[in-house]
Formats: structure tokens, sequence, C-alpha cells
């Protein structure tokens, strides 16, 4: 049975270009495009930020004194709509002075909820929304409403414990990242009250079911009849072009980062998050190591955790010419990164699904990853990069000198990376996917209904 013009508005704490910290903000820029026009009317509403104010003369008024009477203090917001470049999909902006027009997206540089006014900024986004849902106000009549991450959990509850026939879907992008605080807990939330629950690869859909990797939620995860994992996609539109030749970009990243320039030396590049979760500590005793030597460089650029970006740069002071550190997030130079790299390291203690292993491959990066999540479900051993499982050093150690056997033989290397660039990881086989889980929502909101 084909869906007919099935309205869904996406609700979340970022959309790129919009607005952009992580990966979140890739799928909710990608996703509802992949869908729109498809059976689909798509739809993204997200809180409007302190660094969007400025753009406001760009986007559509649609309200100004529009009052939130939740379970706190009524409050007023403004209602804004814009789209999504290069597409038809709306967004909608809620600007709100006391809750979500204040500073950046997160309180935190790691984007770990560990403030209380960011857990109540988005218990505020949540009942916003569910207000402009439910008293018509929002021009966008969803009929399902997919929620992201702990930021909109508290919406699915708000929606699920009172009947405005509108279907869930709450998918998990990241287990840890909870925003709980005392008996509250917005990932729970999510979880408990959706049609479907949802996360970003099946592998990890898998994992959060086990103590190890359910982060105190396994036990509420294993009630639901099912976790369906779908890999994210890329939407490859929105990235620069393939360059013709790898050797010239390599040659001119080099150069760019001060790097001692020469195709001879395997150059390692990590862009992330600078987290635990990220392996970033195990990367520290393995540059030292493949710099003496091998030769090898390294390129890390990032922002996170104020010890691991000084010991990111202590490494690059130690080694200059052949370690360099950039901190923050830089867009342009990270595509350059990319695109000129040998390998490309993602050594994670876990990792819900990851984009930059495939992005990396895009570019016939070869990436060296741990066999987890979204990596194991990318990643072909052997074929277009290399995995490894231990959760230590010595793993990753062993991993990459596979890589460097790899690098040594020039043949083998353009090989592998003609295997990578030739992966597809767009998001049209993931969107029919979540064709299947908004029907089975959809139906699922019938039978609570009824």
């Amino acid at each position: 049975m084909a869906d007919k013009n099935i309205k869904i508005l996406f609700a979340a704490s970022e959309a790129e270009p919009l607005i952009k910290v992580g990966g979140l903000g890739d799928v909710l820029g990608s996703l509802p495009k992949a869908l729109y026009g498809r059976g689909y009317e798509t739809a993204v509403i997200l809180p409007l930020y302190e660094p969007l104010l400025k753009e406001r003369g760009r986007f559509k008024l649609l309200g100004r004194k529009i009052f939130i009477r939740g379970k706190r203090a009524k409050e007023s917001v403004s209602l804004y709509e814009t789209k999504l470049p290069r597409s038809a999909v709306k967004v909608f902006l809620v600007e709100n002075k006391r809750y979500l027009s204040g500073g950046g997206v997160y309180f935190s540089k790691t984007a770990i909820a560990s403030h209380r006014e960011e857990i109540e900024r988005f218990r505020f986004f949540s009942e916003a929304v569910y207000q402009l849902i439910r008293n018509g106000i929002l021009p966008f009549k969803p009929q399902l409403v997919h929620a992201n991450d702990w930021h909109t959990g508290h919406l699915v509850r708000l929606l699920g414990e009172e009947s405005l026939g509108v279907g869930t879907v709450f998918t998990v992008h990241n287990l840890a990242n909870q925003g709980a605080r005392g008996k509250e807990n917005y990932m729970a939330e999510g979880i408990k009250f959706s049609d479907v629950v949802t996360t970003v690869s099946r592998t990890y859909a898998r994992e959060i079911l086990t103590p190890e990797y359910g982060f105190g939620l396994d036990r509420i995860l294993r009630r639901r009849k099912k976790i369906i994992g779908i890999l994210n996609g890329i939407d490859f539109d929105s990235l620069p072009k393939v360059p013709a030749s790898k050797d010239a970009e390599k040659l001119k990243l080099q150069k760019l980062l001060h790097l001692d320039p020469g195709l001879s030396r395997p150059l390692f590049a990590f862009v992330a998050r600078l987290t635990d979760q990220k392996g970033v500590r195990f990367l520290l005793s393995l540059a030292p190591r493949l710099v003496v030597n091998f030769e090898a460089q390294f390129i890390f650029l990032g922002t996170g955790e104020e010890a691991l970006e000084a010991a990111l740069m202590g490494l690059a002071k130690s080694f200059p010419g052949q370690v360099a550190v950039r901190i923050g997030f830089d867009e342009p130079l990270a595509g350059k990164i990319y695109a000129g790299s040998d390998f490309f390291l993602m050594p994670s203690l876990y990792e819900p699904c990851g984009l930059g292993q495939m992005i990396a491959m895009h570019y016939g990066t070869i990436p060296i990853a741990r066999k987890t999540g979204g990596l194991a479900d990318s990643i072909k051993d052997g074929e277009t990069g290399f995995l490894f499982e231990g959760k230590n050093d010595i793993a990753l150690f062993e991993a990459a000198a596979r890589a460097l056997d790899v690098f040594g033989d020039f043949a083998g290397l353009k090989r592998m990376q003609a295997r990578a660039k030739q992966e597809s990881f767009s998001w049209k086989l993931q969107a029919a996917e979540y064709r299947k889980v908004y029907r089975a929502a959809l139906y699922a909101q019938k039978r609570r209904a009824a």
C-alpha cells in the first residue's frame, strides 16, 4: 500500500546547515529531504538559539507572544519559518529568551547533558512543541512526530499521555546522553512512550540491550518488543566533490597544517569530539609510537574535554612537523582532512552509527575503527578498512600495523581506496527502511486510539 502525503514533523536539537554540532545535525539536515515528496510531507522544528538570532531577518515570522501553558509558569514564544536549503522542507524555529535563545546549542563542549539549564531548556522546548501542535498553532498538522534523542523525549511522553491522533517514532542517537536529573530521564521517557523506537545501526540496536552498552536503560529497552536499527546515510550533495588526485590533496593538506611534506609518510587523521568515548586516550599512546618508528603523521581536529585538548596540544609541541592539532569545529578544514589523509581513525569505545567513516570512504580514505555499532555495520574488515575489537591501545596498534602494511603496497592501497569509494551510504535505502517504521507507528497509534 503506497503512502499518500503523510505529514511528519521532525523534532530535534540541531539540523545542518542551520545549526550543527555533531552527527545528529547531519541526519536532521538530510533525512527529511530524502523523504519529502515520496509519499511524505516533512518538516523540522528546532529551538532558535542565540547564534541564529542574527539570521532572523531571513526567516518568516509566523507569530509573536504565543503563550505556552505547560507545567511551568506561562511563557511566550515567537515562531519563525524557513526551509532546508535546496529543498521544500519547512523548518520551524521556536524563540524564547528565558529558555531557548541564550547561548549556543549545548552547555558543554562535549554535548553531554550536565547542566540543569540545558535539561530545563529542552523540557521547555518539548512543552512548547507539544502546545503548538495541540492548540493548532503550528501551520503544519503532523500525523507523525519523529523525535530525536533525549532533547525531545519529553515531547514523546506528552503526546503519548494525551490522545491527539499523532503517532510517534523515537530515535536513540546516543544512549549515554540521557538528559537525566533526579527522577526525570528524558531518554527513558522517549523510549517508554513512543509507538516505535529506532536507533542508528543494527549492531547498536543489539548492543544497547546489554548492561555494557545500555547505560542503565537496557531493561527498559528489553521491555520493548523490538528496537529497529537503521544505519544513517550521507547527503553526498552537501559534500565537496571528490578531488581528481588524492596525492595532490595530501600535499596541500600537509602544507596547510605545516606538516613535513611527502607522499611516502603515512598520514592518519581524527575528526571528532574529544571525549573518552571516542578513544582519544588510545590515540595518545599510538601517535608517538608510529611517529618515531614509522615516520607517520597525525592530524587531530575537534573540541571537548580540556584534559584531552591539552594532551593533544602537548603531542603537537613534542612532534612539530609530524603532528597537527586544531581545537574547534571547522567544517571546511574537516573536508580537506577527509580528502587528503591516508587513514581515518575511529577507535571509539562505542559508536551508535558514526558518519566520519562513511565520509572518509567516500574520499578514498581508509578507516581504522573499533568493531562496534555503526562502524561494524559500515566497514568491511580488510576490504574497505580495518576493524579491531579490544578496548585498548594494543588492539588499535595491531590494526594500524595492518594499515601500514597496505600503505607499503602501492597497488594494494589503491585497490582498497577504490573499494572504499565504491561503497554507497546514500539515504535512498535508509529512507525506504524508515517508511516501514512510519507505517508501523501509524498503525500502532490507530490501535492505541481505538
